[in-house]
């Protein structure tokens, strides 16, 4: 059982350079260009279930810089699976390229995996840069002037990332997470390590899109394909997130170094997202602000510092990175505002249903999945006494239901334009994307459905990170 821990992630990387060479090398021919987004999803699966299978099994690889635990078991299926879905929902056509939009998000996917897997700083830098380029490239196929400015801030991101975990390296004298968190319980708290530690989350802050600092997260997802939003705004926030999480479970010894300014970023994040939603008109604008929201209540539950708290952060991440990344993709061609999905509901009833689930989830809307996830972390602040902060995400919360039902009241009231009615504006779907896109709803609401069981299975891989 121990061999078979690393195949998922050995297939996720083997397909994605085999379809990167395959698009290069032409080796498929035309004909058989349609099935390969079905053939990928298959592989996508695989993976999913190898995971679900084998990766229960404790193990360590390659020296420690690989751990295989209950944490990684969660992040990785959660990502596997929002990633087969999105492969299945989106609207192909609407793509620049299948060979690059097929093989940057499995790239993505493996970032991902390593970042959920890593046993040491350098692993965790590593899987998110990989996620984080994989995004440039995204952008770039559409727009290279967003994608330009995309690289530079996710440069200066991962320059104040660096800084920090340099810093934070010299100070306790080793890069293993397991060691980092031993030393540090007879550490004090001290400004020479508060300062590294707040360049961490300001890199990773910038890479996860969070308001104010969507300098060009958002922008960039605005132009891109809708796969490519969805790879922005979802794998590359849940590769941030990922990080977070451990970052902050090694550092639970001493949580005054980071404490105070996750508690900012995440109340700016949660009321900044909704307000940003409320503001907008652009149905691909408001889920990228729904999403901004949601992943400030994942750092939210990351104040408490305790097991509680990163469960509940870890169970939101499942739910946020499945909305966030199939959103934009079941949403396809309908970017050009408001006009561009009204009377969806009565023209693509299962894609109008899929995008009205993704922006519900996002906004916290009960009972799906984001609901259930921003309620465990609610509680978990309340339990903390971080009421202050609860209620800056409350307010959040109800800015950006407002926002969702906005969009919905748009979809499923007003009517449709005269060219969408006769149908010239809309494509002709396959059957994978109209399979996917219910789907993607099934999967969204039984992510809701069976939050208990699923919450337990995120504090064990909180308990396995070693909380309390």
């Amino acid at each position: 059982m121990k061999d078979l821990v690393l195949v998922p992630e050995a297939l996720v990387a083997a397909v994605a350079v085999f379809i990167l060479l395959a698009g290069r090398l032409r080796w498929i021919r035309p004909a058989a260009r349609r099935s390969l987004p079905a053939a990928v999803t298959v592989v996508v699966l695989v993976a999913l279930a190898t995971e679900l299978w084998a990766g229960a099994t404790l193990s360590t690889h390659f020296g420690g810089a690989l751990v295989q635990d209950r944490f990684a078991l969660f992040a990785k299926a959660a990502i596997l699976l929002a990633v087969g879905v999105a492969f299945a929902v989106v609207d192909w056509t609407a793509e620049d390229s299948l060979f690059i939009g097929l093989a940057m998000p499995l790239l993505a996917t493996f970032g991902v995996m390593v970042a959920a897997s890593a046993g040491d700083l350098v692993a965790l830098w590593a899987g998110l840069e990989l996620a984080a380029a994989t995004g440039v490239v995204m952008v770039a196929l559409r727009r290279p002037d967003l994608a330009l400015r995309l690289l530079v801030t996710g440069g200066v991101a991962s320059a104040l990332l660096l800084t920090g975990l340099a810093f934070l390296y010299a100070s306790v004298g080793t890069s293993d997470l397991t060691v980092i968190r031993e030393v540090l319980f007879n550490g004090v708290p001290t400004l020479a390590l508060a300062i590294p530690v707040f360049l961490v989350i300001c890199g990773l802050a910038v890479h996860a899109t969070l308001v104010p600092f969507q300098l060009a997260g958002i922008p960039a997802s605005l132009g891109a394909s809708p796969l490519g939003a969805g790879l922005v705004l979802g794998l590359v926030a849940a590769a941030a997130a990922t990080v977070a999480i451990k970052l902050v479970a090694a550092l639970t010894p001493i949580p005054a170094v980071y404490s105070s300014f996750l508690e900012v970023v995440a109340a700016m994040a949660m009321v900044g997202g909704g307000a940003g939603a409320l503001a907008v008109r652009s149905p691909r604008a408001r889920i990228a602000y729904l999403a901004a929201g949601q992943i400030g209540w994942v750092a939210a539950g990351l104040v408490t510092h305790y097991r509680t708290g990163l469960a509940a952060s870890l169970f939101l991440l499942g739910a946020f990175a499945v909305a966030a990344t199939c959103g934009p993709a079941v949403m396809g061609r309908a970017d050009g505002g408001e006009p561009a999905i009204a009377g969806l509901g009565v023209l693509r009833p299962a894609r109008a249903a899929g995008f009205a689930l993704a922006m519900l989830s996002l906004a916290g809307a009960p009972p799906l999945a984001g609901f259930f996830g921003e309620f465990a972390v609610a509680a978990a602040l309340a339990q903390s006494g971080h009421f202050g902060l609860l209620a800056l995400g409350i307010l959040g919360s109800v800015l950006s239901l407002a926002a969702a039902l906005g969009s919905l009241r748009v979809m499923y009231v007003q009517s449709p334009l005269e060219e969408a009615r006769r149908g010239s504006a809309l494509p002709v779907l396959t059957r994978l994307s109209s399979f996917g896109a219910g789907a993607f709803c099934v999967v969204i609401a039984a992510y809701g459905l069976f939050s208990n069981p699923i919450l337990g299975l995120a504090n064990q891989g909180a308990e396995a990170l070693g909380l309390r």
